[in-house]
């Protein structure tokens, strides 16, 4: 016959399963280092990292566009036919060359033929460095600064990541506390129901009960077993889920954090700025200055550029052959079709477009911090009412089974007095699970976790 301290053994094993694991600042909580943990090794956030290393390399590269160019370029030209010009020097010459040799009586001035010149160059080459430098162009300033304003951006969508991680880490956290909690309400259930078969077995063996009561006992412990494997199953997918996140093997053990009264405050998660607001405001200064941009390409742009070179025969170089070439240019666009007015408006309408979208979004997150803060203000009261009502269980079944030891209560009775604690057991568990994922969603909703990069 089962004791009422051993009882009593199973009401309180069963009780400290539902006891808060809540976010204690304990030193001995793994939770913050399980979000370092995250934080560092999850690749999703590692890829927005990328991001963000490859805005810091767009921004070197506008930057690069005010430095000087150097550039080594060469040509070979060897050419056959085309267009040619003709130069009648033989008809020139040739009258006058024949009266010197009349006059000299000699042959000292030959005759020339004319000469018929052709276009392209025959066996010729060109080589040169050219170093060129921006002295103004406003289109290159503007658009370093929008590459710095895009950094800006990827930041804030870096932090939006790892506040959507942290909060992601925290429930399923939560989540893996919860099913285990419910896995331990659910052993000590079981084992329960052993001693409750094994109590009505002996009452049939003395004729103080019927067959039945073994038989309800039999299925009732069957029934518990069934939830209690499939709370195990819950428990290994939860613990893989945050695995997962944490961007480690899916089996690796998880440490529970120890057990400890409700600490939640709503007062204790502060309001802090949210990127996506941070974000839109860069998206407002990128069109700002896209239209800058706009407005620049109608600025004159001013550059200079030396040459140093060699050209002539193949294979010839020499103090003829090389030579130096400076200059100034400048660009500035007359006439375009109107393409700078269009673009100017199109601008425009961005800047407005996104100065409605701030101004949407950041309503936007204001009732969603008043809906988190209410949602946790219900569910700590939803809990607190829950977790009386464990006590209250746990008070009426320790009272049924007294009776029942002595007779003076009917099995059923016994079972519903049961199922009930086990129920409010597990529906307080659950209610626990709540207050702390709201709580990570009132801290998601008012970006108030504090990074420590």
């Amino acid at each position: 016959m089962i004791s009422i301290p051993k009882i009593r053994g199973f009401l309180l094993g069963a009780s400290l399963a539902v006891l808060c694991a809540g976010e204690s600042q304990a030193q001995d909580d793994p939770l913050p280092g399980y979000i370092r943990t995250g934080l560092s090794n999850n690749q999703g956030l590692k890829q927005e990292n990328l991001l963000l290393e490859k805005s810091l390399y767009a921004l070197k590269e506008a930057k690069s566009y005010f430095l000087p160019e150097v550039n080594f370029s060469t040509s070979y030209l060897d050419a056959r036919g085309g267009r040619k010009i003709s130069i009648p020097i033989g008809d020139l010459l040739n009258p006058v060359y024949r009266s010197l040799n009349e006059l000299t009586s000699s042959g000292a001035f030959p005759q020339v033929e004319n000469v018929n010149q052709t276009f392209n160059p025959n066996n010729y080459y060109d080589a040169k460095v050219r170093t060129s430098v921006p002295l103004y162009n406003a289109e290159i300033m503007y658009n370093a600064r929008i590459r710095r304003e895009q950094i800006t951006m990827q930041q804030a969508g870096v932090d939006v990541y790892k506040r959507e991680l942290v909060r992601d880490i925290k429930v399923a956290y939560y989540a893996w506390i919860q099913a285990r909690q419910a896995a331990g309400i659910l052993e000590s259930a079981v084992e329960l129901a052993r001693e409750n078969l094994r109590f009505n077995q002996v009452l049939v063996k003395n004729d103080k009960a019927i067959r039945t009561v073994v038989s309800r006992s039999e299925n009732e412990l069957i029934g518990l077993q069934a939830r209690l494997e499939d709370a195990r199953y819950q428990s290994v997918n939860a613990a893989g889920y945050f695995n997962f996140l944490l961007n480690r093997p899916l089996d690796t053990a998880i440490e529970a954090a120890p057990a400890h009264e409700l600490p939640v405050s709503i007062d204790s998660i502060t309001d802090g700025k949210r990127e996506e607001l941070t974000r839109l405001e860069t998206v407002s200064h990128i069109n700002q200055l896209s239209e800058q941009l706009v407005r620049a390409a109608v600025i004159p742009r001013l550059s200079t550029f030396l040459d140093l070179g060699s050209q002539g025969d193949f294979a010839n170089f020499n103090k003829d052959t090389r030579y130096y070439l400076f200059g100034l240019t400048l660009d500035w666009r007359i006439f375009a079709g109107n393409r700078t007015q269009y673009q100017l408006r199109k601008a425009a309408l961005d800047s407005k477009v996104t100065d409605e979208q701030l101004s949407q979004t950041s309503r936007q997150f204001e009732l969603q911090a008043l809906t988190a803060s209410n949602r946790l203000q219900s569910s700590i009261v939803s809990y607190r009412a829950s977790r009386n009502q464990t006590a209250l269980s746990q008070q009426y079944y320790g009272d049924q089974q007294k009776r029942y030891r002595e007779g003076q209560l009917l099995y059923i009775e016994l079972l519903d007095a049961q199922n009930r604690l086990i129920n409010d057991q597990l529906q307080q568990s659950i209610a626990l699970l709540n207050v702390q994922t709201r709580a990570a969603e009132l801290e998601r909703a008012r970006a108030s976790f504090v990074f420590n990069d």
